[in-house]
């Protein structure tokens, strides 16, 4: 179904347990016409008193909010989605906005076999038009897309008002108008960008909370190990893939101190055998020392590796995948890895990294005490020079003062429990007595 003038949604009806809605597909440009993101909570309509009203011989009607409740959305999750949107060509969302259409603004509603045509009245275009208008067609659900939508087209806009103000003084324009068309066209893209949309007409607030907490409660978040383990199949060259094959490669690794350490997505594991470190957190913590953090990470998947050379942050493995070195990452993470494993020993020559048993008997079987090494690494890194950064003696010998750490944690009370508190506690630990 289209939406063929800014007052006019054509749908198709659906009906499910004697429940009817409405749904079609819009371009971002035609739902921009009827609806916005909004704080507000509308829970009822007055009438405009007779010398207020805007459109001459019309009933109009404003709405009544609720002071008390603002329906917030979080920044990053927006920016999130609008990076996604600017920055992926593959960009999409398979799934509905649901949008509530209340009775006071239907002109006209017309049934044709399954066909829907509402008109809808000219004041919520109106509206519309103003910074602070009224937003008569309100997001039941997708709050955070559509703002998001929204936040893409600012940046777009903003960073073609920037080229417009340098290109006119700029010296060699063919750059800039090079640049001017590129945005121009992401910006005709994204207005081009069709959205499933289903409409609910006249829902009370109550039925509205019921259709919001239906849709979100049956959701299931999509875990960190498989979302990782895609990049796997995708051909193009991402930090993400890079990490996720460093990872494979550890664990695959002859004599490596991650052999059959890491539970893979996927691997067959017999029960009651201890894999003690996560796919997700070993990928984590290359991905998060190559680019600053998810949404960094996210960004950088489109970009060429040399665009990953400048290095603000000091992230101890960006330059390596700038630089397409891969295999130095491998080396100083084995390396340091296969340092620990001999430095930290209990009194009867065994190393607390190695496990013998099934269970868990101390914090660098865990998730915690490998995050807690990586901090002792991000440390210690800068300070070696490039040649000796995958020479096992090395970080021995940097390690070995440390060596009276209690690993084993035998004292009464636990000083490193297997809690995420003990990361920070267990890198301090280590690093003070380091001494350098």
């Amino acid at each position: 179904m289209t939406f063929t003038k800014s007052n006019i949604i054509e749908a198709r009806k659906v009906v499910q347990n004697n429940q009817e809605f409405l749904i079609g597909t819009f371009q971002i440009r035609q739902i921009r016409k009827f609806t916005r993101f909004t704080e507000h909570l509308i829970v009822g309509y007055e009438d405009v008193e007779e010398g207020d009203v805007a459109i001459e011989g019309k009933r109009q009607v404003i709405p009544i909010y609720n002071p008390e409740i603002q329906r917030k959305t979080k920044a990053t999750k927006v920016e999130g989605i609008a990076d996604f949107l600017i920055n992926d060509p593959m960009a999409m969302f398979p799934t509905n906005i649901v949008i509530a259409i209340p009775n006071q603004v239907i002109e006209s509603y017309e049934e044709k076999n399954k066909g829907v045509k509402i008109i809808l009245s000219d004041l919520v275009e109106t509206e519309l038009t103003k910074p602070n208008g009224d937003v008569y067609l309100t997001v039941i659900d997708g709050q955070h897309r559509i703002r998001g939508i929204e936040r893409a087209i600012e940046k777009i806009e903003a960073e073609l008002n920037t080229i417009e103000k340098v290109i006119q003084d700029a010296n060699s324009k063919e750059e800039w108008e090079k640049k001017r068309a590129r945005f121009s066209l992401l910006k005709k893209r994204l207005l081009d960008f069709e959205l499933l949309v289903t409409f609910f007409i006249d829902p009370t607030l109550e039925y509205q909370a019921m259709i919001f907490a239906t849709i979100n409660k049956t959701q299931t978040k999509v875990p960190e190990n498989l979302v990782f383990s895609l990049f796997g199949l995708t051909k193009d060259d991402s930090p993400q893939k890079s990490s996720l094959e460093i990872v494979l490669a550890l664990n695959g690794i002859d004599k490596s101190p991650f052999s059959n350490r890491i539970k893979l997505v996927g691997g067959n594991y017999a029960k009651g055998v201890n894999v003690p470190l996560s796919q997700a957190t070993m990928v984590k913590s290359i991905l998060y020392n190559i680019s600053n953090n998810y949404r960094e990470a996210e960004i950088d998947r489109f970009k060429k590796r040399s665009d990953l050379k400048p290095n603000p942050k000091g992230l101890i493995f960006r330059k390596y995948y700038a630089n397409n070195e891969d295999f130095k990452i491998i080396r100083i993470l084995y390396s340091f890895f296969s340092a620990v494993q001999d430095v930290f020993i209990d009194e009867g020559g065994k190393s607390f990294w190695n496990i013998t048993g099934h269970e868990v008997s101390n914090i660098l079987h865990t998730n915690v005490g490998y995050q807690a090494l990586i901090r002792v690494l991000i440390y210690i890194l800068p300070k070696i020079d490039e040649e000796n950064r995958d020479k096992k003696e090395v970080y021995f010998d940097i390690l070995k003062p440390a060596k009276v750490v209690n690993i084993g944690d035998s004292g009464v009370e636990k000083r490193y429990p297997f809690t995420s508190s003990s990361i920070s506690i267990l890198s301090n630990d280590i690093i003070t007595k380091l001494g350098i």
